[in-house]
């Protein structure tokens, strides 16, 4: 069905299949890491659930930062980037299998939890990268609006099907969370672990046309020796900050605003618990975000044209400083979480696809673009954990959830500030254009 409509829509093969393993990931990043797994972990867990939460992400977050780099940098390699991509698919999607067993403890499932997203996010790494291979700076921000846009169609469709065993627990089950059937009776454990199971299952089933049909045309010729060259390289971008002065003040920026956007994605439904919002209305509120991200993120790749990228940026910003002060209202006035839902869906996808979008046309080298992308994920990370750690810490030293919340707004508009000193790529070449003629 993607497939036909896509081509329908004038995207390449090679476009088309980068495109559906964001149809396939995000199915899995919605219906377990946003919904299911911190719905299930409040459940089984003493104590304040989003602190654990907030934890689990840091760690891992950390581990991708330290090996975003020098994957990155030894990727660039030729035929390097499709193996990496593949290990760390691999890593994600048996960790994801084994995070449905219903048998485990809360402790065990946190460290599996972690296991599959250092697999998830370090395939996004690669996935990121390989833009750059399927398709031209003149269709990359098409192209990224799209692989953001139909990912969250291609994941609230299957959403919609795999909560089902979920709904029916939360719906018609005993005080529990168990639903007889007959001789038959589903736990809220194994109606989890079934919308967990069947989220990955689509993964792995979208992941297919990546695998096939998307090859490394930018690359360096590899080299006798791999990772001493790798580090070589790796110390040698280092050295020239200078050079690349503009990137690193890109890459300083994102690490503070898009750290809101990631915590808000990952932490949200804990967030949302912990305020008192029930699990029927966080499912709501999760499909209403994910409907009108669609046309959201097809807007802003749009609005690019228009307006620019970075101008785009500053909107999207702006945006999540309104989510970020209307979810800390939620426990004045609960009807709060309708305007979160609203902005989230309307700046998410739009303010990712476009970050990504601007990264990949700053890069000098196209060759180089794993490498540039390693340091691109190095921040994306580091803000990964920087965003969960202060809402955990501010939430334990003051026993209020919307004061963790809170904490997001100075990295955000620090972001902002420092974006006003990127030298901005598209317009240098309409001037260049313009000088011309």
């Amino acid at each position: 069905m993607f497939t036909k409509i896509l081509t329908k829509l004038g995207f390449t093969k090679e476009e088309i299949s980068w495109i559906l393993y964001d149809v396939g990931n995000s199915a899995q990043v919605l219906t377990t890491c946003t919904v299911i797994f911190p719905l299930l972990i409040a459940k089984i867990t003493p104590g304040d659930s989003s602190v654990y939460v907030g934890w689990a992400n840091a760690v891992y977050g950390i581990v991708l930062a330290l090996l975003s780099p020098i994957l990155g940098t030894i990727a660039d390699y030729k035929g390097k980037k499709m193996k990496f991509f593949r290990f760390f698919l691999l890593i994600g999607i048996i960790a994801g299998f084994l995070l449905c067993l219903p048998t485990l403890d809360y402790m065990t499932m946190i460290v599996i939890f972690c296991i599959a997203m250092i697999g998830y996010n370090g395939s996004i790494i690669f996935y990121d990268a390989f833009i750059v291979d399927v398709c031209d700076d003149d269709r990359v921000d098409k192209v990224s609006a799209a692989g953001y846009a139909w990912g969250y169609i291609g994941s609230v469709l299957p959403f919609l099907i795999f909560i089902i065993p979920f709904a029916a627990v939360t719906l018609f089950g005993d005080a529990q969370g168990n639903l007889v059937l007959s001789s038959f009776t589903l736990t809220y454990r194994t109606a989890c672990s079934l919308t967990m199971g069947m989220a990955v299952l689509w993964w792995l089933i979208y992941s297919r046309p990546m695998l096939k049909n998307v090859r490394q045309k930018r690359y360096h010729e590899e080299v006798d020796h791999v990772v001493k060259e790798s580090f070589h390289r790796l110390w040698h971008t280092f050295r020239n900050v200078k050079k690349n002065k503009n990137i690193f003040l890109f890459c300083l920026s994102y690490f503070f605003y898009i750290d809101c956007v990631n915590t808000v994605i990952k932490m949200a439904v804990s967030l949302a618990t912990e305020m008192g919002i029930s699990d029927i209305m966080s499912l709501v509120v999760v499909i209403i975000i994910n409907i009108i991200a669609f046309p959201g993120a097809i807007i802003f790749g749009r609005w690019v044209d228009r307006f620019g990228s970075k101008k785009m940026i500053f909107a999207g910003i702006f945006g999540y400083l309104g989510v970020v002060i209307c979810g800390a209202l939620i426990p004045l006035n609960q009807n709060f979480i309708w305007v979160v839902a609203i902005l989230v869906g309307m700046f998410q996808g739009g303010i990712q696809s476009v970050s990504r979008s601007y990264f990949a046309k700053l890069i000098p080298d196209k060759a180089d673009s794993n490498e540039f992308f390693g340091f691109f994920s190095v921040f994306s990370k580091f803000s990964s954990i920087l965003g969960p750690i202060a809402v955990a810490v501010l939430i334990q030293l003051t026993n209020e959830t919307r004061f963790g919340i809170l904490g997001l707004i100075p990295m955000m508009l620090l972001g902002a500030l420092i974006l006003m000193f990127v030298k901005d790529p598209e317009q240098s070449s309409l001037q260049a254009r313009a000088e011309k003629k």
